[in-house]
């Protein structure tokens, strides 16, 4: 089942060769078993994409990053049509995408017993549509509130509040990794992000994305 991933509307990477780079593609129709997908801008799908079997959908979803393997149903100069995955070996689930590029960001952690906010410097190393990973000499206990300002995509910042979940022993560089939950943004700010993500992704070569 890949209908419960897609919804009509969601920006996707499709390769068809994992040392491809991919292409950017919006979610068109979902119907029965099959998607069908259609290029992002005034662009043609690659002719060798007529006689491809089976392409690899990379979807970003709230909470973690999805690599689908699909087969190929029809194929035309714009769209694609895919089917459901043939084994559930083909879809790998990871947590949180590494994104290629700095994040830049401004953090405050709340104190619960003074009520003040306190601004803190930290460096995002994964990144979804529902939260991020922040590293930090700072360690917010589990629970906290955090407020966290994005600057990512040339536009004007968003702010963005989440809550330290429970820290887990993570591989860090000198600093705890502090896990964010993201409990109020807008859903336009959060569709900014997935964006900002997929781009980061698609830019690397080969398409292999690293994850946390």
């Amino acid at each position: 089942m890949i209908s419960p991933l897609l919804e009509v509307g969601q920006p996707v990477l499709v390769s068809g060769d994992p040392d491809d780079p991919p292409e950017h593609m919006t979610v068109d129709l979902v119907q029965d078993q099959h998607v069908t997908l259609s290029v992002a801008g005034d662009r043609n799908l690659p002719l060798a994409w007529r006689e491809l079997p089976e392409v690899q959908v990379t979807c970003l979803g709230r909470f973690s990053v999805y690599m689908i393997h699909v087969p190929v149903v029809r194929s035309g100069e714009t769209r694609l049509v895919i089917g459901p995955p043939l084994t559930a070996a083909a879809v790998q689930r990871r947590a949180y995408a590494r994104v290629a590029q700095p994040v830049p960001v401004s953090c405050t952690v709340l104190d619960p017993d003074s009520e003040q906010w306190s601004a803190f410097d930290a460096d995002v190393r994964d990144l979804g549509g529902g939260g991020c990973s922040l590293l930090s000499d700072v360690t917010p206990p589990a629970g906290a509130s955090v407020a966290i300002a994005f600057s990512i995509d040339g536009d004007v910042p968003f702010p963005v509040v989440g809550r330290v979940l429970p820290r887990e022993e993570l591989p860090t560089i000198g600093k705890p990794l502090t896990r964010v939950e993201f409990t109020l943004i807008r859903e336009l700010d959060r569709d900014r992000i997935i964006g900002f993500v997929l781009h980061s992704l698609a830019s690397r070569e080969p398409v292999d994305p690293h994850f946390g």
